[in-house]
């Protein structure tokens, strides 16, 4: 049936098949132009693409939040600082990323904050502690 004519003979029959399955308010719809049959492949319709969000501003720059990471002494004095910035999950999901700090996708804010603070000042500190030894 390669045929445009059969062709197209059968797919009338088949939207006609469909179309009489329609309650008589969805054809009313279609017959005054409200509504509209629409061609969707057999797998479905096609994801539409997610636009990636823009970058979330810091409040401060990442430089001086790295640097003031840098010279606290203790791990409960870096989750009060990063938290005193008053950061959303998105910007602190950023900070993360600038800073080079894995984070999980469905983190939570704490655990990103922890994430932070274990890879910047936990780490120094742990390292400190194991030299003086």
């Amino acid at each position: 049936m390669t045929d445009p004519a059969d062709l197209a003979h059968e797919v009338l029959l088949r939207v006609a098949a469909f179309v009489k399955t329609l309650p008589a308010d969805q054809l009313e719809d279609l017959a005054s132009g409200a509504a509209k049959l629409e061609l969707v492949p057999k797998g479905g319709r096609p994801a539409k693409a997610v636009k990636a969000a823009p970058a979330a501003a810091l409040s401060r720059p990442v430089s001086e939040i790295e640097s003031m990471l840098g010279e606290l002494e203790t791990r409960q004095a870096a989750i009060q600082y990063v938290n005193d910035l008053k950061l959303t999950v998105p910007q602190i999901k950023e900070l993360a990323k600038v800073l080079g700090v894995a984070a999980p996708a469905k983190s939570t804010k704490p655990t990103l904050i922890t994430a932070i603070v274990d890879a910047t000042v936990g780490r120094r500190l742990d390292s400190l502690a194991l030299s003086t030894r």
